[in-house]
């Protein structure tokens, strides 16, 4: 694609920044940039923010051009939310974990929809983002749908901050799409165009990756299933057979979480944990005190939201999370 005026590729290539610890390092309600992962298929993208602008067009009755000015002068609103990535479209069923729990500020994507006078014809919301490399022997634009119904969720965001800072170009500054409750790739950086449509888009983000097979054919990877991490206590803690451990963690998905269980024997047994609430579409902490024998252990969280889907045990983005611990007399 040709570049605009005022930005250029930067690390091109596939890209991704994480704590050393994982999701051990996630200790704080509020994820600090510095512990948020990052990740990009083709390299990261600079802009400068006086070169950027949004087109709105498609089955609109008001094509529209929107500039940073614009957007920064229309009504913002605040949203709390995990942010997860979905992992590797290469390998769909390999849990990575990539989380953290954010807070958004931006322009709802429904009053620029509003703006440009979407048609009641349109059932998809395409998002084109501005940066251009090859991903997988494929070369083109990243861009995504939604339906328009979440496309006109209030919570929907074109995002201008995350954590009260401007958004820095690694995170998809000066605007990016947020889509609270979805796995990150739904989460267009850099965004350059928005397009109403009768159809889902055709590129290769939705239909060669981000699809999962299902008995009838494939599902888009949209809304964020069930899934729980324990942060604490990690593998390099020192842990003790006359002391009582806090085993705690957080646990998330687009439907609130009902419940979590804890098994310090491998899944052999399971002890339901307290668990939090939730504020917006953030992460819930959940905790259980134990009181651990000398000798190793395999500790578990698993966890069930409201609709009672449940974390799969494997083979699944979003599967058991387990750690190895070791208890001294």
């Amino acid at each position: 694609m040709m570049a605009r005026t005022g930005m250029h590729m930067t690390k091109k290539g596939f890209s991704f920044q994480g704590p050393a610890d994982g999701v051990h390092a996630l200790k704080s309600w509020i994820t600090p940039e510095d512990d948020l992962f990052l990740v990009t298929h083709m390299g990261f993208l600079e802009i400068d923010p006086e070169h950027w602008h949004l087109d709105v067009d498609g089955l609109v009755g008001n094509p529209t051009r929107l500039h940073l000015s614009d957007l920064q002068a229309m009504p913002q609103r605040e949203y709390m939310s995990f942010h997860e990535c979905a992992g590797s479209p290469l390998a769909p069923t390999v849990a990575k974990r990539r989380i953290g729990n954010v807070v958004w500020k931006g322009v709802p994507l429904s009053l620029v929809l509003e703006r440009a006078k979407i048609s009641t014809d349109a059932s998809y919301v395409w998002t084109s983002g501005l940066e251009w490399g090859e991903y997988a022997e494929i070369e083109e634009a990243y861009q995504k749908d939604l339906p328009i119904e979440k496309a006109l969720a209030e919570e929907v965001l074109l995002a201008l901050e995350i954590n009260g800072r401007p958004l820095t170009p690694e995170r998809g500054g000066p605007v990016r799409l947020v889509v609270p409750g979805w796995y990150g790739t739904n989460s267009v950086k850099w965004v350059g165009s928005i397009t109403a449509a009768n159809r889902r888009a055709s590129g290769a983000y939705t239909t060669r990756f981000y699809n999962d097979p299902t008995a009838s054919g494939t599902k888009p990877v949209w809304d964020v299933t069930p899934e729980s991490v324990i942060v604490s206590p990690s593998p390099n803690d020192l842990l003790s057979a006359d002391m009582p451990t806090k085993i705690w963690g957080w646990a998330w998905g687009d439907c609130q979480i009902s419940s979590v269980e804890v098994s310090v024997d491998g899944g052999g047994s399971w002890r339901t944990a307290s668990v939090g609430p939730r504020e917006g579409r953030s992460w819930q902490r959940f905790e259980l005190t134990w009181s651990p024998e000398p000798g190793p252990h395999v500790l578990l969280c698993r966890c069930k939201n409201e609709l009672g889907e449940e974390q799969p045990v494997s083979d699944a983005r979003n599967a058991v999370h387990s750690v190895q611990v070791q208890v001294d007399f």
